[in-house]
């Protein structure tokens, strides 16, 4: 007898599929010369896609997966999944909820850190002997200076607002929804980017771009920004304009419109940290993740409850 297929559309999905992929009949796709005829072939045994959550799964493609229970997203981003038309076929769809969200706020103090520390400009002034041939660098403004405005305060955003609050800055946050929160709600996205220091993105990634050259602009010459939502969110061409410009201080980014990154697209813009949207890839949290998918990947063979359903 056959095995239920699960079809994988992005590489690193047959590692988080590892837990029990051997129950199922694994349609990877990026193996496929023709991706569009292996769904014609297969796609009527696929009972569940395990996505990053960016891959494209719209009603057009479940619609050649008729066979299709579960929509699996290992991430906490579910922007590419059309979560409406899959309510309406009776698919359920599932996303990692807070197995990661500690890691991507730790990676987000991190890079907040680097950048109002001058982190990665000090160890540059030593390495290039500036320290030496200058004496000490300009001062650089406590931690406890800064106005911290957090754009999306779900769990990720909380818990970024939970590590800062120590350092004695004040915070303060804007989202579509008010929550009950111990810092203060703004009207804005442009009035908080106007208001902080450090604006620091943590929305979700299918809000739309929240960050457009405006919000960039009015965070302003001495302001940074870190990103940790998606790329999508912020106009990255505008970052890179006001960096060049002196418009802006400085940006950390785990995200970026296009992934992977093409370097040359930072090539010489000064003042900025970057990393390979690795905030949340700690072994631990790539545990969690695995056992998460391996639990709703399940659900597709045997019935059950998923962890952490969505619904909208």
């Amino acid at each position: 007898m056959a095995k239920p297929g699960l079809l994988l559309i992005y590489p690193y999905m047959d590692y988080m599929a590892g837990l029990i992929s051997d129950r199922f009949d694994l349609l990877k796709l990026w193996e496929e010369s023709d991706p569009d005829k292996a769904i014609a072939e297969r796609g009527a045994g696929v009972v569940a896609i395990l996505t990053t959550g960016n891959e494209k799964i719209d009603g057009a493609l479940m619609d050649r997966l008729p066979g299709l229970k579960v929509i699996v997203a290992v991430g906490a981003g579910y922007g590419g999944i059309v979560v409406p038309e899959a309510r309406k076929r009776g698919i359920t769809v599932t996303n990692a909820g807070d197995t990661h969200s500690a890691d991507v706020a730790d990676h987000a103090v991190g890079m907040v850190l680097g950048l109002v520390q001058k982190l990665r400009f000090n160890d540059d002034y030593v390495r290039d002997g500036e320290w030496l041939a200058k004496g000490f660098p300009k001062h650089r403004p406590s931690m406890s200076a800064q106005r911290f405005g957090i754009l999306g305060l779900g769990r990720i955003g909380r818990a970024v607002g939970d590590r800062l609050a120590p350092f004695g800055g004040e915070i303060a946050w804007w989202g579509p929804n008010d929550r009950v929160a111990p810092w203060p709600r703004l009207n804005s996205p442009l009035e908080l980017a106007r208001w902080c220091s450090v604006l620091i993105v943590a929305c979700r990634g299918d809000a739309g771009q929240l960050v457009p050259r405006e919000v960039v602009d009015a965070v302003g010459e001495n302001g940074y920004i870190v990103n940790v939502a998606r790329g999508a969110v912020i106009d990255e061409q505008a970052m890179i304009d006001a960096l060049n410009e002196s418009r802006l201080a400085g940006v950390g980014l785990d995200v970026f419109e296009t992934e992977p990154l093409d370097p040359q697209r930072w090539a010489g813009v000064p003042n900025v940290i970057l990393s390979p949207h690795a905030a949340g890839l700690t072994i631990e949290a790539m545990d969690r993740l695995r056992e998460a998918a391996a639990t709703n990947l399940k659900t597709a063979l045997d019935g059950g409850a998923v962890l952490n359903e969505i619904f909208a």
